[in-house]
């Protein structure tokens, strides 16, 4: 969906008019919590309200302050920007995002799409809706889109909340970018002490073995991986930390013998809010522990299998995860960890959404 276009510099004239003259509404839950950064003139109604925020990877952009239009790419963004109450001020998603009706309450309509992902971006229609940023991950097109973009008026910002590390300053940085730093902040610091309390429950404890596989057989996580740190946070060995390739043999998983295994779905199960059903879970477990050779593992004898849907583990860049697979493995040690009691949360209070049991198997309850 990518395009490369020329524009006649009448029609950019005349896409610069709409939208700067769509700049100046802004979207409905937005307040304008943060001071003026602008600096003072003659006339106040004409003053620019602009702020500079750093990304992810380390660039200053100069956007509205705050921002009251954007387009954005990748779920995990999305997720936290719903968190923070600024979910009214995004007015163009990826087909990715949009698919995905039930997580938004059908907020997202197709001629909001604004390309295949983060990766297959179409210029036109983002030009079209005329945003102040489009916000989209370090793997993605930043540079052609910033590119693309720039003569428009509208500003790239990188953010990676897909990142489990990067968390706070993913919080941060959209807690800035919409003028929700309070909501943000309440948002980081609800994830971070629990995570805080685990470090502590298990410092100078054995680490328990683990083997984690999403999706693929043999898909497993390395350092720099997506999931390498909602594994690590939660305090597990991770049996394949020191691999270079993040797929692995079958073979090498018997070597390796874990004494626990995770397993996010299955290869034709993708996120939904709507969790696996029962004899699906089950139909997921029996392919696992039917693999040749894997009934000498240690996590296949003594059942330590923990499954997670594509959903539940990704929540809060993968912290909701993170807190189940610490519980799994700990629960002596974690007895105020509640992790079914997190997902509510996630669910209720930050992305608005119904609480939905089912989402693990076997399922957890508020008192696990």
């Amino acid at each position: 969906m990518k395009s490369n276009f020329k524009i006649t510099k009448l029609v950019a004239l005349l896409l610069a008019m709409i939208f700067a003259m769509s700049a100046m509404t802004g979207c409905s839950s937005s307040s304008n919590t943060t001071e003026t950064k602008a600096e003072d003139t003659n006339d106040d109604s004409t003053a620019s309200e602009t702020q500079v925020v750093i990304d992810s990877i380390g660039r200053e952009v100069e956007i509205p302050d705050p921002v009251t239009k954007a387009v954005v790419a990748n779920a995990y963004n999305t997720e936290i920007i719903n968190a923070i109450d600024a979910l009214d001020c995004v007015i163009g998603v990826d087909y990715n995002i949009y698919q995905d009706k039930e997580s938004w309450k059908n907020k997202f309509t197709e001629d909001m799409v604004i390309g295949q992902s983060q990766k297959e971006l179409n210029y036109e229609k983002i030009i079209e809706l005329a945003p102040e940023v489009l916000i989209l991950t370090g793997n993605g097109t930043y540079e052609e889109a910033e590119q693309q973009l720039e003569p428009f008026g509208i500003k790239v910002v990188v953010c990676d909340a897909y990142y489990t590390d990067q968390f706070e300053k993913s919080c941060d940085l959209l807690g800035q970018v919409f003028g929700k730093e309070e909501n943000a902040d309440e948002l980081k610091h609800y994830f971070m002490d629990k995570l805080d309390y685990i470090n502590k429950q298990l410092e100078g404890v054995e680490k328990k073995t683990l083997y984690f596989e999403y999706r693929r057989e043999g898909n497993t996580t390395i350092p720099g991986n997506f999931f390498y740190y909602m594994v690590e946070y939660a305090g597990a060995d991770n049996v394949f930390k020191d691999s270079q390739n993040v797929e692995v043999e079958s073979e090498a998983v018997i070597a390796a013998n874990p004494e626990y295994i995770v397993k996010v779905s299955a290869p034709d199960v993708y996120s939904s809010y709507y969790p696996p059903t029962l004899e699906e879970h089950q139909a997921i477990k029996e392919e696992l522990i039917s693999r040749p050779g894997w009934d000498e593992i240690d996590a296949v004898k003594n059942d330590n299998i923990l499954l997670l849907s594509h959903y539940v583990h990704g929540g809060a860049s993968k912290l909701v995860g993170c807190m189940y697979i610490a519980k799994f493995l700990y629960p002596d040690l974690l007895p105020d960890l509640h992790p079914e009691e997190v997902f509510r949360d996630w669910l209720e209070k930050y992305q608005k959404l119904d609480y939905i049991e089912g989402h693990t198997y076997p399922a957890y309850t508020f008192e696990d």
